[in-house]
């Protein structure tokens, strides 16, 4: 047995074993001294005297050891303890323990000629070594943030690796010898590949996954054919099917201004040989990143996009400066949505392939991972470059998945291609499909797609787009195997066979054993289908003859397992295609090292980013929800998971319980929202509930339940609070008092002023306040909460954010409506107010509202949800923005006389301000067809199709407003008299310098977000604005 000490030996360095061990001698001495090495007649070494020897060895390890552990005191102890777990762990290193200092002062005490000292001091100069690359990875510059068009500079050392145009590289060296006379390839296809019938994929998988992996081997697959070693395109996943494989290609596909890609189209015309659900694919990218590039001029993060318009630069070097603007609007674009692309590759696709996705798990392989460093551990290579190899070109051949329905549109495109009479011979065939690629036109944007019609803005319609889709989601793939592979495709099969033919790759076998498989024996290893082995020792006599290709197409498939095995592909495929994910993804330095918020900004990183807490860090449903908004709902099955069929999706969600968050309707075409400007307009929209409902839907939020009610009337309780007495003096009063006292709470001196974030720590703190005593909320992240509503049933943000926000919300909310409810009940059995206790002047009145609601017959549950919770959540968003807005307006008018105001102005001020605010929305919902007038022309409104109508402040009066907009109307004038009168004591109040002291927005037309401090999500509501004022300031309560 080891002795206790085994393990602390081992880690100093002291070998275990005291048999002729001399580690630890002094430096370039021996155990033995030359005097007592005697040598025999052939030069052998012998000892003269063992005894004496062994003596000496003996007396020598006992002073190494002695000497060693001489050093280790209990401090030195420590050091090796905590170095021990650093190692094991590979946690970071806390620098306060000095773990460092500590390991120098071990080396010190350490006998310096030892070889434990030798043996650390080595361990440590690797480490410092590998702190840093070497060499470096990443560089500085536009040159190296972003993608080349032919991927060229990918690894910045060996800019070539990987470029359109290189040759193939070999991944296993051929050994075997092969027969030179080899099976003809269209015998081949005829006997072990062609489809006999129909066999739909065992896991249900559909078409739309293989459509995903169409998009992959375009994207890193395209044979010359001039020369078969040469691809066309680059090693990356880049998305080149999309914005092209060369600058020509590119410049097609782009409009050379505001960063943009043409309307709905791409660059690749091989696309246009497969099912049009590939080219919709293609086209919600397009799509994605259109609108990115609109967000990041709009956003102009730090001022990165609008200064290139004016810098110095471009008068010196003579350059364009709106060429630069484009260039780096659509090159940043371009890395944002290809960081979507590679998430929907491996969150998504993979995640099905590994049948991960009918386990409730996040868990997922990213090759992206940035493993734990230990202290004498090593990385993972990263950022190495690729170069795809021939061998996968034909591993990633998967026809035999091609769908019943994709089969038969196959048939109908060849028989256009080539009428009745079929090619006699593979020339025939390549020069007509040669002949019909002539055909395409050069740009993009004139080539015909799927017989679909596009609109004056060069855009195809959304219903059109979505109809292909719902259909590839809807439909079934094939199963992988042999005799699978449509007929149809027998030519493509043959070209396929002679390309590897060319190609002297290593045969079957050889690629597996490089995999470290096991070699088949014999046929049936292979397949054993009796037939198909038959076939294939006719055709090849002996396994070590099957060629790689057709040979990884009819081995037989994985059987599904539970997770492991999703995609049920051939047994060499399955193995194979996850060691090309991990090179093609972390050896890719734009998704690695350089995959960066710098590099993305904050905002097209969120955007791009998973997580794991939304549909298991699935982010297929940004993409489409994006790029189809109106055809399907935030929570349609078709959007969130469209790689497997629904009907198999709702058996799978149901199994893991999350059934309840998703929608399993066949979609149905929206149109897309109108604009209403009128008053008239919105007095009717609103008060209409025949035709006009709220979009906010409570029962989002009901697992397994339906509302008992319906909701059809007015807001009963903000109308009553709007109509109550005295309800804007005790709302000015109450305000007065928490804005005096949060200002004395938060602010700062700083720089010889007095500082506070106006908007996060005074003006929301008090309307949580505000709101938690009104409503009786929990303060607790009331914020994050009502804000959250707020989301959910308004048009600021999209429809991806909308569902991703209303997910998290759902505990957390059913929670508050739950204790919400408690407390409503007990307005109807007392006299006193939502608290236990006396009630307050602002629970009076709410007490009051809630009884007109009891009285109109509402049921408990139905106050809560349709009235308490959205005319909280519209209280707190419209409050945060009208105070937000209008200090906003007051200092960008002369803010060095803002501290002038004279009290008998704040009223004057406060309507001026108000009537400046940014205009207010509302959207509805349409029950049924609707015409109406609007601003003397008439608007036709179709049933499920949103309504926003825009109101400006200016001259309308609450009363005339009504309901929650009327409210917040009336209370934010009476609340923000209170905060100015407060604020205008504070002499020399400015906004602060730089851009903490703006209200940082996001404003698309009449739609106005607000952005967070990193500038990386936006909100309805402003959350930071910094003001200062002159030092030992403080206000005082007037009131």
């Amino acid at each position: 047995m080891p002795s206790p000490f085994s393990k602390l030996k081992q880690m100093v360095c002291i070998p275990e074993n005291p048999q002729a061990q001399t580690s630890d001698l002094p430096l370039g001495s021996t155990a033995q001294s030359d005097s007592l090495v005697k040598k025999d007649g052939r030069g052998r070494q012998g000892s003269a005297d063992s005894n004496m020897s062994g003596s000496v060895d003996e007396t020598t390890r006992s002073k190494r050891v002695v000497n060693v552990l001489r050093a280790f005191n209990l401090s030195n102890l420590k050091t090796v303890k905590d170095v021990a777990l650093v190692g094991v762990e590979g946690e970071p290193i806390d620098d306060k323990t000095y773990l460092m200092e500590r390991i120098v002062q071990l080396a010190a005490d350490l006998p310096v000629t030892s070889r434990t000292s030798a043996t650390l001091t080595n361990a440590f100069l690797n480490v410092l070594w590998t702190d840093l690359q070497h060499p470096p990875q990443s560089y500085l510059g536009h040159k190296f943030i972003f993608r080349n068009a032919d991927g060229s500079g990918n690894n910045i050392l060996w800019p070539h690796l990987g470029a359109a145009g290189q040759p193939y590289a070999r991944t296993v060296r051929p050994q075997f010898l092969q027969p030179v006379a080899r099976p003809d390839p269209g015998i081949i296809f005829d006997s072990i590949l062609a489809r006999q019938r129909f066999e739909p994929h065992p896991n249900k998988i559909s078409s739309v996954l293989f459509y995903v992996a169409t998009i992959i081997i375009h994207d890193i697959f395209h044979t010359s054919h001039d020369d078969y070693n040469i691809s066309e395109v680059d090693s990356y996943l880049d998305l080149a099917p999309l914005y092209g494989s060369s600058d020509e290609q590119q410049k097609a596909v782009r409009t050379m201004e505001n960063g943009k890609l043409k309307p709905d189209c791409f660059s690749d015309i091989r696309v246009f040989g497969f099912p049009p659900g590939v080219g919709v694919l293609l086209i919600m990218f397009n799509r994605f990143h259109n609108r990115i590039a609109e967000d990041l001029a709009l956003i102009d993060e730090g001022g990165r996009f609008s200064k290139i318009l004016h810098s110095p630069r471009h008068s010196k070097d003579h350059s364009e400066p709106r060429k630069d603007y484009d260039e780096a609007l659509f090159q940043t674009a371009r890395l944002i949505t290809t960081g979507l692309y590679i998430n929907i590759i491996m969150r998504d696709y993979v995640r099905t392939i590994l049948n991960l996705n009918r386990v409730d798990s996040a868990w997922n392989l990213d090759p992206r991972s940035d493993e734990g460093k230990a202290i004498f551990g090593h990385k993972i290579p990263e950022a190495t470059g690729n170069s795809v190899s021939a061998e996968f070109n034909l591993v990633y051949r998967w026809h035999s998945c091609v769908s019943q329905r994709d089969e038969e549109w196959t048939k109908e495109v060849y028989h256009k291609l080539f009428g009745e009479a079929k090619p006699t011979n593979m020339g025939e065939f390549l020069s007509k499909l040669n002949k019909w690629t002539q055909s395409l036109s050069q740009d993009p944007l004139q080539r015909p797609f799927a017989d679909l019609k596009r609109s004056s803005d060069g855009t195809y319609s959304d219903e059109d787009l979505s109809a292909i889709w719902t259909n590839a989601v809807s439909d079934v793939a094939g199963r992988y195997g042999a005799s699978h592979v449509p007929p149809i495709l027998k030519n493509v099969e043959i070209l396929g066979i002679i390309q590897s033919r060319s190609w002297n790759l290593a045969s079957l076998n050889e690629f597996r054993q490089y995999f470290k498989l096991k070699p088949y024996e014999k046929f049936e290893d292979i397949n054993p289908d009796p037939y198909i082995a038959e076939q294939l020792q006719r055709l090849y006599g002996h396994p070590d003859n099957v060629e790689i290709y057709p040979g990884v197409v009819v081995e037989a498939a994985k059987e599904a397992k539970q997770p492991g095995s999703g995609l049920c592909a051939n047994f060499t495929t399955s193995r194979a295609i996850l060691s090309d994910a991990v090179a093609l993804v972390r050896g890719d330095r734009f998704y690695t090292v350089d995959y960066t918020p710098a590099n993305l900004t904050n905002y097209g990183f969120t955007r791009a980013d998973s997580d794991p807490s939304i549909d298991y860090g699935c982010v297929m449903y940004k993409l489409v929800l994006n790029a189809l908004p109106s055809s399907y709902r935030r929570d349609s099955i078709y959007a969130h998971y469209p790689l497997v069929v629904p009907e198999e999706n709702k058996a799978i969600l149901t199994s893991l319980k999350k059934a309840h968050l998703y929608n399993f309707d066949k979609p149905v075409h929206v149109n897309t929202p109108t604009r209403l400007t009128s008053f008239g307009a919105y007095k009717l929209m609103m008060s209409d509930v025949d035709v006009f409902r709220s979009t906010w839907h409570p029962e989002t939020f009901m697992v397994g339940r339906r509302i008992g009610w319906i909701s059809k009337q007015s807001p009963i309780l903000a109308n009553t609070l709007l109509e109550s007495d005295g309800l804007a003096e005790v709302t000015k009063k109450f305000y007065s008092n928490v804005i005096v006292r949060l200002i004395r709470d938060e602010a700062y001196e700083l720089a010889g002023r007095q500082q506070v974030d106006i908007v996060r720590d005074v003006f929301n703190k008090a309307h949580l306040r505000f709101i938690s005593d009104i409503f009786h909320m929990p303060s607790n992240d009331l914020d994050l909460l009502l804000s959250s509503v707020y989301t959910c049933f308004s048009t600021t943000q999209d429809s991806a954010y909308q569902f991703a926000t209303c997910a998290k919300l759902q505990k957390t909310l059913r929670h508050l409506a739950e204790s919400l409810q408690c407390r409503v009940e007990t307005v109807r059995t007392s006299n006193a107010g939502l608290h236990s206790h006396s009630a307050s002047d602002l629970e009076n009145y709410m007490t009051t509202a809630i009884r007109a609601c009891i009285h109109m017959g509402m049921p408990f549950e139905q106050i809560v949800w349709d009235e308490v919770i959205p005319a909280a959540a519209a209280l707190y968003v419209n409050l945060s923005r009208h105070f937000a807005e209008a200090l906003n307006y007051l200092l960008g008018q002369d803010q060095e006389k803002f501290s002038e105001i004279p009290q008998d102005k704040i009223r004057e001020s406060v309507k001026e301000a108000m009537n400046k605010l940014s205009p207010t929305t509302f959207v509805r919902e349409a029950l049924t067809s609707f015409s109406l007038e609007d601003g003397g022309h008439q608007v036709e409104i179709s049933p499920r199709q949103h309504v926003i109508c825009v109101v400006e402040h200016e001259d309308i009066s609450p009363a005339e407003l009504g309901g929650e907009a009327g409210l917040c109307q009336l209370l934010g004038d009476s609340a923000f008299s209170a905060a100015l009168e407060v604020m205008t004591q504070l002499q020399g109040l400015r906004r602060a310098d730089g851009l903490v002291g703006e209200l940082r927005t996001l404003r698309r037309n009449d739609l106005i977000t607000y952005l967070n401090k990193e500038e990386s999500m936006s909100f309805p509501h402003p959350l930071s604005m910094k003001i200062d004022w002159q030092k030992h300031m403080m206000p005082e309560n007037r009131v």
